[in-house]
């Protein structure tokens, strides 16, 4: 790309030079007006093979995970919307942001972002060189905005995106942190009964010979089985504890077996379809509203931001469909894997000319059933786990108490 040695004024008139790549001299000016400068003179220099204007950032290395990158987006969204707005110039923005930041190597991250932007880098490809900070997806929406002028939207778009998936983690691990609790305690305790108190129990009954009833030959073999074959069961367990994640990223036909595996589990598989049709919702209708092509939105929705391989290869196959000259109700009524609303939405939104409106309302729907959902699930998991507690604890001093009374009806004889 050419590379042009500039002079422009600024907001306050004063007059700024430096060095930036575009196409053309308006390419040019479109991008300084980007950042608040007005171009006034132009002229293209010579770049040396082998030679880069752009810094080379150090922090390419940097990733952040989790909650806290959630968290420390959305405040940069929200922080971004406000400002480019109101006509701050994006670099200035950055520079605010940074100020604001708390997290020092988030700071950072900004801080690199600014001096990309002012060495002559277009926003998205300043974001591009951070992939351990900013996801493909986060990049590709934010360059759809800066093509299509549409900063602010965008933001706001990957703002309310963001604060939805935060808002569905908080509300799965809220569900799932007291049935966890009481599967570790329950798994400790028949652990700690199959291992050590019904062994000492059984050596007793072999000493006094007393007839086992069937109950207490099942639990008494079960004790014996879990103490004998131990050494098999625990590598089991940590080998697919390991070797599933691995497994999903080594081999696409594994990551396609546990994820269609997903889909079809009792009570679970509902949810997880929902989640994923929804991440799929909320996605192409902020991709295809930012103005990325539907072809190349539905690619981009095929680099895990839905979060099934299955319903990912099914995607892909929806954009073949439509490269051959399909619509995309027919290329979609094409896969049972989507539900019956969103076919209708979709076909609804594709005949108006209002696509992203109709992708969003089936996004909104699944935000509203999905917290719901997952708390009637828990909430009937909670006693059913209790229920399992009881029922262990039962048989086991069932068991225990069945030997004994026959023991103590014999001596009365």
């Amino acid at each position: 790309m050419p590379v042009y040695r500039y002079q422009a004024l600024d907001k306050r008139g004063r007059r700024l030079t430096g060095i930036m790549p575009a196409i053309d001299e308006s390419a040019l000016d479109r991008r300084l007006k980007t950042i608040g400068l007005w171009l006034t003179e132009a002229a293209m220099e010579k770049v040396e093979a082998g030679t880069d204007t752009v810094p080379k950032s150090d922090l390419r290395w940097l990733k952040l995970h989790g909650k806290r990158l959630r968290r420390e987006l959305i405040d940069f969204c929200t922080l971004m919307t406000f400002q480019i707005r109101v006509g701050i110039p994006l670099a200035k923005a950055l520079e605010v942001a940074a100020q604001d930041c708390k997290d020092l190597r988030f700071q950072k991250v900004l801080t690199g972002l600014q001096a990309h932007l002012e060495s002559g880098l277009q926003f998205h490809e300043a974001l591009a060189r951070y992939p351990g900070v900013f996801s493909a997806h986060f990049v590709g929406v934010i360059r759809a905005g800066e093509l299509s002028s549409k900063l602010p939207e965008t933001f706001d778009d990957l703002k309310k995106y963001l604060e939805w998936v935060d808002r569905v983690v908080a509300d799965v691990r809220q569900a799932t942190m007291y049935p966890s609790i009481v599967i570790t305690v329950v798994s400790g305790f028949v652990l700690f009964l199959f291992t050590y108190i019904i062994p000492k129990f059984a050596d007793l009954l072999d000493k006094l010979h007393v007839k086992q009833p069937l109950l207490t030959q099942i639990v008494l073999g079960a004790s014996d089985f879990f103490r004998t074959t131990w050494w098999f069961w625990i590598p089991l367990f940590a080998i697919l504890a390991l070797g599933i994640p691995v497994g999903r990223r080594l081999s696409k036909h594994i990551a396609l077996a546990i994820d269609y595996a997903k889909l079809r589990l009792p009570i679970f598989g509902p949810l997880n379809l929902m989640l994923a049709l929804s991440r799929f919702t909320h996605n192409l209708a902020i991709l295809y509203r930012s103005g990325i092509p539907i072809l190349e939105a539905l690619k981009m929705c095929q680099r895990g931001l839905i979060g099934n391989t299955y319903i990912e290869r099914a995607v892909g196959f929806v954009e073949h469909d439509i490269k051959t000259g399909s619509t995309i109700s027919e290329a979609m009524h094409r896969h049972t894997i989507f539900s019956a609303m969103l076919l209708r939405m979709v076909n609804m939104g594709e005949s108006t000319g209002t696509l992203d409106r109709s992708l969003e309302n089936v996004a909104d729907y699944y935000n509203d059933i999905i917290p719901r959902r997952i708390k009637s699930i828990f909430t009937i998991l909670e006693p059913a786990l209790m229920l399992f507690l009881i029922f262990m604890v039962g048989c086991v001093a069932l068991a225990i108490y069945l030997p004994i009374l026959s023991l103590m009806s014999s001596i009365s004889k």
